[in-house]
């Protein structure tokens, strides 16, 4: 019997879009403060068209954006980063709501040691972050990341691999 993938097994990248995987280090790494990972999106829609004779024909629509979440507990000093780099993501280096987040790579390796299953996602841009706290509790936030399914030029911006993060290039 396999044994399960674990988030105790988990490493997480967020660094400058089109970082290939070979130019991660330790220091890129998002230690202690993410409580959760969704991914929704990335869906084609295939709808048929009634043509005349009784027959159909079927329609792809693009594939939907992705969209990448993590919840987050905010710390003064994280293993890596600073305090302010969730800010960041969202609103760029001037941290108003004039300013810009620029474009991420982000990658998720789990491994055991032996095995590897990797999610890297290229262009993603943080579209949200809501930090939040109750009065008994820590501050934490939720954010967000779209990103589309391809570039302009086609290139895919989401890779999955059986394979180590440095391993993969964009």
């Amino acid at each position: 019997m396999g044994s399960g993938i674990f988030t105790d097994e988990a490493t997480i990248y967020i660094v400058s879009a089109s970082t290939d995987g070979s130019a991660l280090v330790s220091s890129n790494a998002v230690t202690g403060e993410i409580s959760n990972y969704s991914e929704t999106g990335g869906d084609k829609e295939i709808s048929s068209i009634a043509v005349f004779g009784g027959g159909n024909l079927d329609k792809e629509e693009p594939r939907t954006q992705i969209e990448i979440s993590f919840d987050v507990e905010l710390q003064y000093s994280p293993d890596n980063g600073n305090v302010t780099k969730w800010d960041e993501y969202k609103y760029g280096a001037g941290l108003t709501s004039s300013t810009e987040g620029t474009s991420k790579a982000v990658y998720i390796q789990w491994s055991d040691g032996t095995n590897y299953y990797t999610r890297a996602y290229n262009n993603a841009r943080a579209i949200t972050w809501n930090p939040g706290s109750s009065a008994d509790g820590n501050l934490r936030g939720s954010v967000t990341f779209k990103l589309s399914p391809t570039t302009t030029a086609n290139s895919a911006n989401l890779q999955i691999a059986a394979a180590e993060a440095s391993t993969l290039s964009w």
